[in-house]
């Protein structure tokens, strides 16, 4: 007995595990360097896994198709590709389609259930051997409350309690004659509805998600996600918003899945973000269950690929309301979990022998119209280099391909004298096409003095000159990190100051591009 009982001790130690989030680190990448692609997104634990997915906007810039994700310890991301072929024949080939996607998984079938929302044609329904597919979609879509015949299914949630599978969704209202000339243009409305057994479809019988007032706040309500707190119903939701940089943040909990519901704002803002989800995490030394408020941070605008997460746990009263959201700016949050079981993945960006820091706080610049950028470093090891990689983002309308360069140099005072020559180690040109909306990595190969010894001063050239300007990320050094960022004004090509002594090339201070190097 007691032999099994240390066993037992010792796996639920081996499982425990802290991950720590942050309000200013909101751009996740995957252990390959590529930022994670997966807007409107959910994180779920499936099999000893955690598993993010959502819509891609690298291909298009604007929604189309749906990757995933999967961790086990909610810091190194594996990519695990697309649920669906998005090229195929499929109810989500335009683009746009099939954005909040969410998967259930339904034990009487040992299957996956995926549900999209394709916009005007409704709810897609599909379905899966694995949470990273392939899914293969039924051939109708999913019904809902014949009331809302007329109006439009837009956002919603699926989730399961037991053996029941239940959906939240809004109905758009595009016709309502209070619309205004500015604002609001459009009305929706939150609603509950029981799923099928085979959570394939609704009952058709829904009941509303609304507080007793139905004011404003709850006609413009979406991205929903609903989940169960000490025998209470909470949704999360937000306030009408066409990817903006923030919006109200919801929270209407219930002791019954059919109301009344109390409503509360938890935040003004959302700490410029707009929630997609609420992800439990368990510990498995006490039991406890923090829930953690899961948001898309994007720049608003047409970048939408920009977008990054923003998790934070939310703290419960005893009466089961919630405080507000934590937006200070340097706020942190670390909570305990259940790691997953497996290996934690490794990827090209933690194994390079020179990076820049993987959770540092990035944030996209888009300055190539302007400044020809140098990167440089030291090597912090002998060996042969294979390549550069660097985290870019066009825009597909670029005329001006965008050129890189990794070099070898002696020392910053002679990079940036005049006439001098550094020693080139690689070039590589790309046209906007070749490039996705989103900072995927881009490489540069390492074609002639490939050798280098530890110390050795090693730069990379960025440049670009377009109207529309490539976009790169940059993060705040430390004033001994190594990393230093030199720039030129674009057309600058002579000295300057007063006593013209001053190069055109100098640095900017305190900041580095993202990049890692890649050894043999």
């Amino acid at each position: 007995m007691k032999t099994a009982l240390l066993s037992l001790a010792l796996a639920v130690l081996s499982q425990a595990a802290q991950v720590t989030f942050s309000n200013t680190r909101r751009l996740l990448f995957d252990v390959d360097g590529n930022q994670i692609d997966a807007y409107g997104s959910k994180v779920q634990l499936f099999n000893g896994s955690y598993y993010l997915y959502g819509n891609s906007f690298a291909i298009e810039g604007v929604a189309f198709g749906i990757k995933s994700y999967s961790s086990v310890d909610l810091e190194h991301w594996q990519y695990e590709g697309f649920l669906f072929d998005p090229y195929g024949n499929n109810p989500c080939a335009a683009a746009g389609g099939c954005g909040r996607p969410h998967i259930v998984y339904n034990s009487n079938s040992s299957s996956y259930v995926l549900w999209a929302n394709a916009g005007s044609s409704g709810y897609q329904v599909a379905i899966g051997a694995s949470p990273t597919g392939p899914f293969t979609f039924l051939n109708t879509t999913a019904a809902i409350d014949p009331q809302f015949d007329g109006l439009q299914p837009a956002d919603f949630t699926v989730e399961t309690f037991g053996n029941k599978g239940y959906i939240v969704f809004s109905a758009l209202n595009f016709v309502s004659p209070l619309a205004g000339s500015i604002w609001p243009p459009i009305f929706q409305t939150l609603h509950i509805s029981e799923l099928t057994d085979d959570f394939t479809n609704t009952t058709q019988v829904s009941y509303p998600v609304s507080s007793n007032i139905t004011d404003l706040i709850d006609q413009e309500t979406e991205s929903p996600d609903i989940f169960m707190r000490h025998g209470k119903y909470y949704v999360a939701a937000s306030n009408t918003c066409g990817y903006c940089n923030g919006s109200i943040g919801l929270l209407y909990r219930s002791d019954s899945i059919q109301g009344p519901w109390t409503r509360q704002i938890i935040s003004g803002y959302s700490c410029e973000g707009q929630v997609e989800g609420v992800l439990p995490l368990k510990d498995p030394r006490t039991g406890a269950i923090t829930d953690v408020w899961h948001s898309t941070s994007v720049p608003g605008g047409p970048r939408t690929g920009f977008g990054g997460h923003i998790f934070q746990p939310l703290r419960f009263g005893a009466d089961g309301s919630v405080e507000d959201l934590d937006c200070s700016p340097d706020a942190t949050f670390s909570v305990d979990f259940a790691r997953g079981s497996g290996a934690v993945a490794i990827g090209a960006a933690i194994t390079a022998g020179d990076a820049t820091p993987p959770l540092a706080v990035y944030t996209p610049v888009c300055d190539s119209d302007q400044f020809d950028l140098f990167q440089t470093w030291t090597a912090s090891k002998a060996g042969l280099l294979e390549s550069v990689s660097v985290n870019i983002a066009a825009a597909g309308v670029q005329a001006v391909p965008l050129a890189l360069t990794v070099f070898k140099f002696a020392s910053l005072a002679d990079l940036v004298a005049p006439e001098y020559k550094w020693t080139a180690l690689g070039t590589a040109s790309y046209n906007a096409s070749e490039l996705s909306f989103v900072f995927n990595t881009t490489s540069v190969p390492i074609t002639s003095n490939a050798t280098v010894s530890a110390g050795d001063l090693l730069g990379l050239s960025i440049s670009g000159s377009d109207f529309a300007p490539y976009c790169h990320l940059e993060f705040d050094v430390g004033e001994q990190s190594g990393f230093k960022l030199l720039q030129r004004g674009a057309g600058q090509n002579s000295l300057r100051g007063l006593k013209g002594k001053t190069s055109p090339v100098y640095e900017r201070i305190g900041k580095s591009v993202k990049f890692f190097a890649t050894y043999a």
